[in-house]
């Protein structure tokens, strides 16, 4: 089963209560994904691509 993990961040980075929960997601085991949600947000979408364990990346982007 997958592991949805919804990434905290301030649409610029990574909050590092994201990276204590994907720890705790990749010792589940399963796959994770993690969904990006916010304004102008791709950069962090883009960081989140490239962490350990990552398989997908949902993006969830409001311009107004």
């Amino acid at each position: 089963m997958t592991t949805l993990l919804i990434a905290e961040h301030d649409n610029k980075v990574l909050k590092d209560a994201t990276h204590k929960a994907l720890t705790a997601a990749k010792a589940l085991g399963a796959d994770v994904h993690v969904l990006i949600a916010g304004k102008s947000c791709g950069g962090v979408a883009d960081t989140a691509a490239n962490l350990d364990c990552v398989k997908k990346v949902l993006l969830a982007e409001q311009e107004s």
